[in-house]
């Protein structure tokens, strides 16, 4: 019983931080915010099912080679999601209550690599909770998660370009929006 209330006031909590974020993008007409903090709420509630009442939520499959490859996505995760947000606090001049709305494009640090790092990090930090946690729960969450930080990176670009104009779309042609791979090849040409 605790488990299951315990569980209700974090998934509670959560929405209410996010829905703050959700209603300041809707009053701005911002589809990135949207679906970046839907992401996020979904992205924390899965991890709080499955933390408190996990085990009750359904099938755990515990494909031990399936879970350390989840494990060892928490450290690129955990990596890109820091980076992006160490690097947005000291380059991106923010103003306002947000402190990663950013005045300047950035393309310094992680930015040079892949040009929605936070994005990618929250995506892979999705997919390892699914390899960890293997319940269908985790599956359907994870992915739908992915799929709002996958949008967010997509409406972004977009605002970015509206935002900055033709310095973004510079930005856009030198660093791909996910593909780290690509991203590292073309530090090597620049």
């Amino acid at each position: 019983m605790w488990s299951y209330l315990l569980c209700a006031a974090i998934c509670i909590a959560v929405w209410v931080i996010n829905g703050k974020w959700l209603v300041e993008g809707k009053r701005e007409h911002n589809l990135s915010e949207l679906y970046e903090h839907s992401g996020l709420g979904i992205f924390f509630t899965l991890l709080t099912l499955e933390l408190t009442i996990g085990s009750m939520l359904g099938t755990q499959f515990d494909v031990l080679w399936l879970q350390i490859i989840g494990s060892i996505l928490y450290i690129p995760s955990a990596f890109l999601v820091a980076s992006s947000i160490t690097t947005l606090r000291h380059k991106g001049k923010p103003e306002g209550p947000d402190p990663l709305a950013t005045t300047t494009p950035i393309d310094t640090g992680i930015f040079r690599v892949v040009r929605h790092p936070l994005y990618l990090g929250t995506a892979l930090w999705s997919i390892a909770l699914m390899l960890v946690f293997q319940s269908i729960i985790s599956v359907v969450l994870g992915g739908i998660a992915i799929f709002c930080f996958r949008m967010a990176s997509k409406k972004e670009d977009e605002f970015n370009l509206r935002k900055f104009g033709d310095s973004y779309a510079e930005y856009m042609k030198r660093v791909p929006r996910w593909d780290v791979s690509e991203g590292l090849k073309n530090l090597g040409n620049r």
